[in-house]
């Protein structure tokens, strides 16, 4: 195919007026150029189609912005988008199979203490919440469909700290990881706390906003050097004391 298109511009350059041979080098590079560019395309576009997920379309598009599959990546970002906000919702109804509405808020909490935000614990799990479970099945290995299985459902909910464990239930039922998600903190104000760990020599590995690993360790080390339950989240008070 290449020698085809050299063969091709060799053909164009020699009916046109006679150009210095270097010109001709130059006519002959950029065809090969263009060829090598619109391969290195067509690979990008058909590896992110065979992963056929949103993350792997939105990595064809930042390598080929303007590439010859950018319209068709978009629509198919924009299709999987929808298919999982509209995607019907296997436990509805919280029947002996399924998920009560107590469990979904549960599993709800869980998603935000890990860092997945739901955008709200109502019990109902509409875009945020099925955009929150295909991130946290991706991270896993399993496959994105922002549904969960039963023992995917159990596996959240068996949740525990990061490096540790999640800490002793309350009176209430609510573990630590479920108090703090109710604290309903914000992602400048999850920035600010893991500034302030930092500045005190607590390493969060970032200050992005999110509750990973990295900060949970940090948490509770903050928690253990200063008394307190090292669970790795945070209380009311102890949110309030970082972000003085």
């Amino acid at each position: 195919m290449v020698r085809t298109m050299l063969s091709a511009a060799l053909v164009a350059a020699s009916l046109a007026a006679p150009a210095p041979a270097q010109d001709l080098g130059e006519i002959v590079g950029g065809v090969a150029r263009q060829y090598l560019s619109q391969e290195q395309d067509r690979a990008a576009f058909a590896q992110a189609q065979e992963r056929n997920t949103i993350r792997g379309y939105q990595s064809y598009l930042q390598q080929f912005p303007n590439g010859l599959y950018a319209a068709e990546a978009r629509g198919q970002i924009e299709r999987l988008g929808v298919s999982l906000a509209t995607r019907p919702d296997p436990y509805a109804g919280g029947d002996a199979s399924g998920l009560t509405r107590d469990q979904r808020i549960a599993v709800q909490r869980r998603l935000n203490a890990l860092g997945y935000g739901t955008n709200g614990a109502d019990g109902n799990f509409g875009a945020g919440t099925r955009r929150a479970i295909a991130l946290w099945q991706r991270d896993r290995g399993y496959t994105q469909t922002g549904s969960l299985s039963t023992a995917q459902a159990n596996e959240i909910l068996r949740g525990t700290t990061a490096g540790g464990g999640g800490g002793q239930a309350s009176a209430t039922g609510l573990g630590p990881a479920d108090n703090e998600a109710d604290l309903g903190l914000s992602r400048s104000q999850k920035a600010a706390i893991q500034a302030a760990l930092t500045r005190q020599g607590y390493d969060t590995r970032g200050i992005d906003g999110a509750f990973g690993s990295g900060t949970r360790s940090a948490i509770a080390s903050w928690q253990g050097a200063n008394g307190m339950q090292a669970t790795g989240y945070l209380t009311a008070q102890q949110a309030d004391s970082l972000l003085r």
